[in-house]
């Protein structure tokens, strides 16, 4: 097999296995039904069976660049990357247990070889390490049979220099497919039965997390093969703007299209099409989890004071399992000479619309390296044409999918398309991040009344402390209208030079493969999502007290009634 099929196949997997936004997992992507995919129930339960377990995502890693002394049979295997697949499990609550109703949440990271086709358990994170050490067994001993060629005996003299896989080697999309339905369907089960070795000692007190404060150290100590290890207090700090985004998403006007990804326990107790019952359930969720307190010191944590239910620990497990968890980075947002000193700026030049709040702090949360390396099919296409950095500014409530699901062409769909298609179908991007931020500051608009309750919570306290506001010196959050401006930076493809413009010429184009990205002027128009890739995400927190007219209008209208009352008896006598 060439390189080029291998890269092809590459880009099968992680299209096939690309996580999907709640408007595409009801059938409904780019505002038309999928009329080629099968209705029935059974073919729906098999089409959703990975997201509804614990599947996250699969990303493609880049072979490091190898050097003239690199001759290792490893260095050799590693040579066309790796997909890494991240997975969640969790074990439902058995009170009969340990007098408690705590689900049991292990953390998984498979990593697959592309040209041998090798699958390992890279990382396991069970509540003990006697859990841990038996599943990781049971799942080295699964993954040795999944993998196709090449085994750890083999010499490194057995390596041959240039790599093509043989006709009768699996296909990646078959490995990747069989290894998720190990885990969905055969996961070793009996090792949480009180007849399992880790539960029949002491040792079951420790199966069951004593706090969520103590989760996070257990999966901070698991991300040993990442760039940076992360520290607790870092978890924490992402798990704030997790907490943020998904609440903002979940008081959107489509939440039920756009608030996911949620944990499977939420859509398969409540329904995936309940929007509102989802909702609630991540609303009452996330009060919970702060209501007993997690901040990632660095000492160990102590027993939960309040007792959680399934709910929040579903959603702070889930939370800990995205991919992005991991890699990113979350620092003080610093404004560049191509966007505005403060929010107080009237330029008003080529009709970009600007705010009139007041700007109290600017996040950068950096997400570059933590969703994996380009893939092929970008990487060829960047190396032709070159690279440039764009930005997509767009509503908060929408933000929580955009930043796990990347942006979508949503050009023919009437109801989440905000801006027109002047250009043509596809994404839309800015070379100004200026010019994407005023998109940002016209969406927040008339934002839905659900919005405010999201923001009255205590990660945005945690989030304006990051970003280095005196907290104690501000009113209480309901005593101001929160505007929270997010814009993505992202990095294109460059348009290539036989690239037009226009609607007309870009319906022309549509089927030239040459043609991923248009421009003209500041914009660019990617035809797919697939060739953006997101690095950065920025996020603007404007505050404005509200009118003191409406703080004293409630507790005065009564008396105010009661004068008018009393006037009009006096005219009319």
């Amino acid at each position: 097999m060439t390189q080029d099929a291998t890269d092809n196949e590459v880009s099968t997997v992680l299209r096939h296995f690309r996580p999907r936004p709640g408007f595409a997992s009801s059938g409904i992507e780019h505002g038309e039904l999928l009329t080629r995919r099968a209705t029935g129930p059974r073919q729906r339960q098999k089409r959703h069976r990975s997201r509804d377990r614990g599947f996250s995502s699969v990303q493609f890693i880049a072979a490091p660049p190898s050097s003239p002394s690199a001759s290792s049979s490893h260095d050799s295997r590693n040579r066309g990357g790796k997909l890494r697949l991240t997975y969640l499990h969790v074990e439902a609550p058995n009170d009969d247990r340990n007098g408690s109703s705590s689900a049991i949440c292990v953390f998984l990271t498979f990593e697959i070889e592309v040209i041998t086709r090798w699958v390992e358990c890279v990382q396991c994170s069970a509540p003990c390490q006697s859990l841990t050490d038996a599943i990781k067994s049971y799942l080295d001993d699964r993954c040795n049979e999944l993998s196709a060629c090449y085994p750890p005996s083999t010499t490194e003299n057995s390596f041959p220099s240039t790599f093509t896989t043989a006709a009768s080697t699996p296909s990646l999309f078959l490995v990747t497919s069989q290894l998720l339905q190990l885990l969905n369907n055969d996961f070793p089960t009996s090792l949480f039965r009180g007849d399992a070795i880790v539960m029949k000692s002491s040792l079951s007190q420790q199966v069951v997390e004593p706090s969520p404060d103590a989760m996070i150290h257990r999966v901070a100590k698991t991300f040993v093969r990442r760039p940076k290890q992360p520290s607790p207090a870092t978890i924490a700090a992402l798990l704030d703007v997790q907490m943020l985004l998904v609440r903002c998403a979940a008081a959107g006007r489509n939440r039920s299209e756009i608030c996911a990804p949620v944990p499977a326990e939420f859509a398969n107790s409540v329904g995936r099409d309940d929007g509102d019952a989802v909702a609630r359930l991540v609303f009452e969720a996330s009060n919970q989890l702060y209501i007993c307190g997690f901040h990632g010191e660095e000492q160990q944590p102590q027993q939960c004071p309040r007792r959680l239910d399934t709910a929040a620990w579903s959603l702070l497990s889930f939370f800990l399992s995205l991919p992005w968890t991991a890699g990113s980075q979350l620092t003080t947002g610093t404004v560049t000479d191509d966007s505005a000193k403060n929010s107080n700026w009237n330029d008003d030049d080529n009709g970009i619309k600007t705010s009139s709040k007041t700007r109290v702090g600017t996040l950068r949360l950096d997400i570059g390296t933590a969703l994996g390396d380009a893939p092929p099919a970008f990487s060829r296409r960047a190396n032709q044409y070159g690279t440039i950095q764009a930005y997509h500014g767009t509503k908060i409530s929408s933000a929580w999918s955009i930043l796990n699901h990347g942006l979508r062409n949503l050009s023919r769909n009437d109801a989440l398309r905000q801006n027109g298609a002047m250009m043509g179908e596809g994404v839309y991007l800015s070379s100004s991040r200026r010019v994407a931020e005023s998109f940002a500051i016209k969406a927040a608009e008339r934002p839905p009344r659900a919005l405010a309750s999201a923001f009255r919570h205590e990660c945005l306290l945690h989030l304006l402390c990051h970003a280095g506001v005196d907290i104690a010196s501000l009113d209480p959050l309901d005593g101001y209208d929160i505007v929270c401006l997010p814009v993505f930076e992202a990095t294109i493809v460059k348009p290539s030079p036989t690239a037009t413009t226009g609607e007309e010429d870009a319906l022309n184009n549509e089927s030239n493969d040459n043609c991923t990205t248009r421009q003209e002027g500041k914009y660019f128009v990617c035809a797919d999502g697939e060739f953006v890739r997101l690095t950065n995400l920025h996020l603007a927190f404007e505050l404005s007290k509200k009118s003191n007219v409406w703080r004293w209008l409630p507790s005065r209208i009564p008396v105010s009634l009661i004068v008018l009352l009393a006037a009009m008896l006096w005219m009319v006598r």
